[in-house]
């Protein structure tokens, strides 16, 4: 069996939870006997290819400037893609995002869609015009599937609801992580406080950041040698700087990038707890991640979260700032409580394997044919 996919989450994305979705999709599945794996892309600076060995590709520089660069690069891993597409050459096709330029290329060839999370359609004001996201459009796409993977029971259900498909047309794959296996280089150090909260990724509104603030401040205030670390997605706004400031807890409020897998992993293993305030994720890998590197968990009681983490996590209330704290402070307060979460996580953890992932979405693949 040949699976194709395309240039979507990869041609402007350096990192990212989608392009490392499929990028451990594909290194697992090549290892699996009578698969063939294909990923139509020319250009691209994704870190996760130029580290691995999936398929070469070229680097490209931006001599246009960031947005016109990626746009020019994009254009030509489309047409890329539709040229392989057309051939035909292939028995499954997975579409790496929603645009639906593949659809006159495809013939009656099957193609299977993995659907991340509703967050467009649930923030809509804030997400009317990302990507040029269309509801329309993605409908379509969905309905023209031969197959949909939904990453939790809680995003299928939001897909049923949103966009009124047959239930059985949607399966629910797992996703899994790369650390469950993963190599530290020890060569890599990091500096980082002694003790400190972990925040992973974007700071959009949904992710509830200043609410998550506005309720450790006063332990931060308490503790003076506790900080939170805010781990990739770009120094802080001036925005955040205000609010830091009038919380009087700036100088605990530190930043840091994430230019490596082994950089990550540092900051989940050294951190004294992860935690994620989420108001909705699709499955946030974040969980999953702490989890394999022995990092305690404190969890948003919202959408996937108690579903991905059952009794491995402690969970609180987003829109109680005190609440919040308490969870916090309980695991701050308890060496005891830290390690028990940490023994659950590993035992969680093992529900969401690799080669899981890839053997539950090679029979989808199968069940199209």
């Amino acid at each position: 069996m040949k699976v194709l996919y395309d240039h979507q989450s990869f041609s402007g994305a350096k990192y990212g939870g989608v392009a490392r979705y499929f990028y451990d999709l594909m290194y697992n599945l090549k290892y699996e006997q009578g698969v063939d794996v294909e990923l139509a892309l020319k250009f691209s600076n994704n870190d996760y290819l130029k580290n691995g060995d999936i398929k070469h590709v070229a680097p490209f520089s931006f001599f246009l400037g960031y947005a016109k660069t990626n746009m020019l690069f994009s254009h030509i891993n489309r047409l890329n893609s539709a040229i392989q597409i057309a051939r035909q050459n292939y028995d499954v096709f997975h579409p790496t995002y929603f645009k639906d330029y593949f659809l006159p290329f495809l013939g009656k060839k099957p193609f299977v869609l993995t659907h991340h999370d509703v967050i467009p359609e649930k923030f809509s004001t804030q997400y009317a015009a990302l990507d040029g996201f269309d509801k329309n459009q993605k409908k379509k796409i969905l309905d023209k599937s031969s197959k949909i993977i939904a990453v939790s029971e809680n995003t299928k259900q939001d897909i049923l609801d949103i966009f009124n498909i047959a239930p059985e047309k949607v399966e629910v794959i797992y996703h899994s992580t790369h650390f469950a296996t993963f190599q530290p280089n020890p060569e890599v150090k990091i500096s980082t406080p002694k003790r400190y909260l972990l925040y992973v990724g974007n700071r959009d509104n949904y992710k509830n950041f200043d609410v998550y603030v506005e309720a450790i401040a006063p332990i931060l205030q308490k503790q003076d040698d506790l900080y939170l670390i805010c781990a990739g997605n770009g120094s802080f706004s001036s925005t955040e700087q205000q609010l830091f400031s009038r919380l009087k807890v700036e100088k605990q409020i530190l930043h840091h990038g994430i230019d490596s897998d082994d950089v990550l992993y540092q900051l989940y293993k050294n951190a004294t707890v992860f935690v994620y305030p989420s108001l909705y994720e699709g499955f946030g890998i974040p969980v999953i991640e702490a989890f394999a590197c022995d990092c305690p968990v404190i969890l948003s009681d919202r959408s996937c979260f108690p579903e991905v983490g059952q009794d491995a996590a402690l969970y609180f209330n987003p829109d109680d700032k005190e609440n919040i704290a308490f969870q916090i402070e309980k695991v701050l307060d308890n060496a005891a409580l830290r390690t028990e979460l940490i023994q659950k996580g590993k035992i969680r953890l093992q529900d969401f394997s690799p080669t899981i992932t890839a053997q539950k979405t090679l029979d989808v693949y199968k069940s199209v044919l």
